[in-house]
């Protein structure tokens, strides 16, 4: 992450030239007929980078931007399939445990105007990294050093380095690396002596780290290699004395995108001269700005033009075998949002600062983006030579080991061309996703399916007509003796669920899938679809941009190989804004959701409010009585998960399974579907039973969402509380007993004089029912601490869930009532029992 204030006087020597506002490229026609020829007989393994990896910018991403819209942000980055995250942007000024800047002269502050809470801390960070097993490099914060003008000891550096690995090492992490700082040559550190100084720190920092862990590694950051920095970095290796594991390059381009499609070469980046015995990352690759790098104006890092030009040197990258991992930046940058006064104005890369933080619109994936996409889910184990008839179109071709499955990645320029593509003969199907816009300057592409569900290949060769500008990915099958794939298990959104705008969709992997077909459209057939692409094998994917408001769309995914594709039954959600529709959330906790006694309540952090409650003893519940005309009961799911049964107005029980091979926070575990106006009673019971994949039983249950689609305000105003609930207390000897036809079939029995239940509520009216019968005596009730009554619950016949007493209104507020057995009862009654079943309370 270059800082463009201290390069600015370096670039204006070395490039000399004229900014000039972004225009189109003037250019010739390009060819009307392109041949690309891929060498089947070539494979070999590739030994350097097969997925590329981002920076996240620590400081200038805010837990508000992270956790908008369904987790939008984290969702993107996951369907990106990283390799590896770096921490940076401001990590170089920052103190880790107190999250606030460890050096506030070398701290820039982002979006949190030099104040570092609230911002994508490292415990964030490494969190966000073990769910989807994603390298992390992080940066010691050796630019803060009082020796490179900042206002940290050497001390300070080394104790905050210790203690971040061991925090990393708790966490379970087996990987991690560490840079020494971010570019400290911009720092006062640019003289041969600060080189020598720097050097000799490194076996110390392999200390400590390797200390917490062994396979941590220590990085070297070199300077660009040019003659300013070319002794400068000799003299920090040779000081270093071999004390650190890998070396991290920074690559910049600092041409226009104009500059990229006049060019006919696909020289964009070089890389650095390798040092021997030791892992090579390429810790930023950054291209497409403009010639003089104060002018972001002119710069169109996010747009399509931006996406094409970092995939050809992404993938120029990773044929050339050197970097073990490419990173690039900027996946963010600060716009005018974020840094007012620095003259920035435009929000690029994997994220529009400016769209969030000015519109709150979650524009999540750009040109850049989806180059990322295209590289982490097409590029296989071997990669072949291909080659094309025109230096206007690029051709990158891989394969998997058992050659059945090759990837054709053509970038084209310039305009739209007929293609033969000449493969391997054994291949016979074809498919393709293309990546196009309205021209190179769209900053929200499409990428979508090109060849439909596929075509047949014969001979080897399969012609095909692209538009200009655009990259086309072709996947190519080879017949095997594989069985087509069963269908996938969609898993959100779950049917009739309310999704996000920016919604992830995701579903189970499939044995023998090789790739995932996903099609949503606003058509129940699915029709003119909004979204329509593969995924390669990844089985979660978030959507380009928003999804159309007030609308109820229709998904399904296919699970594809050599010998076909099986499609998941269609599914149905709906997005915010349906007219008419509003919704009430209640948090699991609340007093009006009534539960037995067995139930955890526990902090989880990505659960509705921060927690959650579980269960795995069978019969455990939960339940709730509603008004409105549907609700949805969210949870965990996770694969320590098990199966519960609900029913709806004491309807027939439906079995939910709650287990998922990958963790889902606020997920829909049941949903009632539309019912009748009026109010309704919903049971979840825990079953104490799994499924063979999962490792448990537990239930967790987060939420309750109510809905009214005739246009009132949905409610939850009424409790029941079963006898046994947990917020009741017992006092004396009392008996949990079955009975038929009472309240969930059970009461609450004493004969014990003064035995008494106690219990407190937050309302108006309470009323008390229990069981009356021949056996049965007297009970005092009293509410908030004065007896009210004395109810005789004598009957002649037996009589389930007979009204004992209502309070009548009260003043709104707490209120304490207590059920005190008398051990006396009528003279015609047979004994002097008392059998309290449920309070009913609003």
């Amino acid at each position: 992450m270059k800082k463009y204030r201290i390069l600015s006087g370096l670039l204006a020597v070395l490039f000399a030239v004229t900014v000039l506002p972004a225009a189109a490229p003037a250019r010739a026609l390009g060819p009307s007929e392109v041949t690309v020829t891929v060498d089947g007989s070539s494979a070999q393994p590739l030994t350097g980078a097969r997925r590329v990896g981002v920076n996240i910018e620590m400081s200038i991403t805010s837990d508000e931007m992270w956790a908008a819209d369904g987790n939008w942000m984290e969702q993107t980055l996951a369907a990106g399939s990283l390799s590896m995250m770096r921490w940076g942007y401001d990590a170089w000024a920052f103190n880790w445990e107190t999250e606030q800047p460890l050096s506030p002269a070398r701290y820039w502050g982002g979006l949190n105007t030099h104040d570092a809470a609230g911002t994508f801390g490292l415990r964030e960070f490494i969190a966000f990294c073990k769910e989807y097993s994603v390298v992390p490099f992080v940066m010691i914060p050796l630019e803060s050093l009082d020796t490179f003008g900042g206002e940290a000891t050497l001390q300070q550096i080394q104790d905050l380095t210790a203690s971040m690995a061991r925090y990393i090492a708790d966490q379970g992490i087996e990987l991690c690396y560490f840079d020494m700082g971010n570019e400290v040559w911009n720092h006062g550190a640019d003289g041969i002596d600060n080189a020598r100084y720097l050097g000799g720190l490194y076996p110390e920092f392999q200390r400590i780290v390797k200390e917490a862990n062994p396979n941590f590694r220590l990085v070297l950051q070199r300077a660009p290699e040019n003659i300013l920095w070319n002794r400068w970095n000799d003299t920090l290796v040779e000081a270093a004395g071999g004390a650190f594991d890998a070396y991290d390059d920074h690559r910049y381009a600092f041409y226009g995108w104009d500059k990229y499609f006049d060019k006919d070469g696909d020289d964009i980046l070089t890389p650095g001269k390798p040092i021997e015995g030791k892992e090579a990352i390429l810790g930023e690759c950054n291209i497409g700005w403009t010639p003089v790098q104060d002018n972001w104006n002119a710069g169109h890092v996010r747009d399509l033009g931006g996406g094409m030009a970092l995939l050809n040197a992404l993938l120029d990258m990773v044929n050339r075998e050197q970097y073990s991992q490419i990173l690039t930046w900027p996946s963010q940058w600060p716009s005018k949002a974020s840094i007012v006064n620095d003259g920035m104005d435009k929000g690029f890369g994997w994220f529009d600062l400016d769209a969030w933080y000015l519109t709150g619109d979650t524009q999540r994936f750009t040109g850049p983006v989806l180059a990322h996409r295209i590289l982490n889910q097409n590029v296989l184990e071997n990669k072949l030579n291909a080659s094309s008839t025109a230096s206007t179109v690029r051709v990158f071709s891989y394969e998997n080991t058992a050659a059945n499955d090759l990837r054709v990645i053509v970038i084209n320029k310039w305009d739209p061309t007929t293609l033969t593509l000449q493969v391997p003969d054994r291949y016979t199907m074809a498919d393709a996703m293309v990546l196009q816009g309205e021209s190179v300057w769209d900053t929200t592409p499409d990428y979508v399916s090109h060849l439909g569900a596929g075509v047949a290949v014969s001979g080897g060769v399969l012609q095909d007509a692209i538009p200009g500008e655009c990259v086309v990915v072709y996947h190519f099958s080879a017949e095997s003796s594989a069985t087509v794939p069963a269908a996938p298990v969609l898993t959100s959104p779950a049917t009739n669920a309310e999704g996000s705008t920016a919604q992830t969709f995701c579903w189970q992997a499939v044995s023998g899938a090789q790739n995932y077909h996903l099609v949503v459209s606003a058509n129940p057939d699915l029709s003119d679809p909004v979204i329509d692409t593969y995924t390669g094998p990844n089985t979660l994917y978030q959507a380009s941009r928003d999804l159309p408001e007030a609308a109820v769309l229709y998904w399904t995914v296919s699970a594809a190989n050599a010998a076909g594709e099986t499609a998941a039954p269609v599914q149905s959600f709906q997005t915010p804004g349906l007219e008419d529709t509003r919704v009430l959330t209640v948090n699991e906790d609340s007093d009006l959701i009534a539960r037995s006694s067995g139930w955890n309540l526990q902090r989880s952090e990505k659960s509705y409010q921060g927690n959650d409650m579980s269960a795995e003893k069978a019969g455990e519940y939960a339940e709730f009585t509603f008004t409105g005309t549907q609700a949805r009961i969210l949870g965990i799911r996770g694969n320590w998960c098990g199966l519960a049964q609900v029913s709806v107005d004491g309807g027939a029980p439906v079995t939910v399974d709650t287990y998922s091979a990958q963790g889902q926070d606020q997920a829909i575990l049941f949903d009632t579907g539309e019912l009748a106006p009026g109010q309704h009673t919903v049971l979840l019971q825990v079953l104490g039973q799994k499924n063979d994949s999962s490792a448990g039983c537990w239930i967790e249950f987060d939420a309750v969402q109510i809905l009214d689609s005739a246009g009132n305000d949905p409610k939850m105003d009424t409790a029941v509380w079963n006898e046994d609930d947990a917020r009741v207390s017992r006092f004396s000897i009392w008996t949990h007993q079955t009975v038929e036809g009472c309240y969930h079939n059970d009461d609450l029995s004493s004969s014990t004089w003064k035995a008494h239940a106690e219990f407190t509520f937050t309302g108006t009216n309470a009323v008390l029912r229990g069981l009356k019968a021949p056996w049965c005596g007297t009970a005092d009730i009293s509410v908030d601490g004065t007896v009210v009554a004395t109810v005789d619950t004598y009957a002649p016949q037996q009589e389930n869930q007979a009204v004992w007493y209502d309070t009548g209104e009260l003043p709104y507020g707490a209120h304490t009532i207590r059920i005190t057995v008398n051990a006396a009862k009528n003279d015609a009654s047979q004994g002097k029992w008392v059998e309290w079943d449920t309070v009913t309370w609003r």
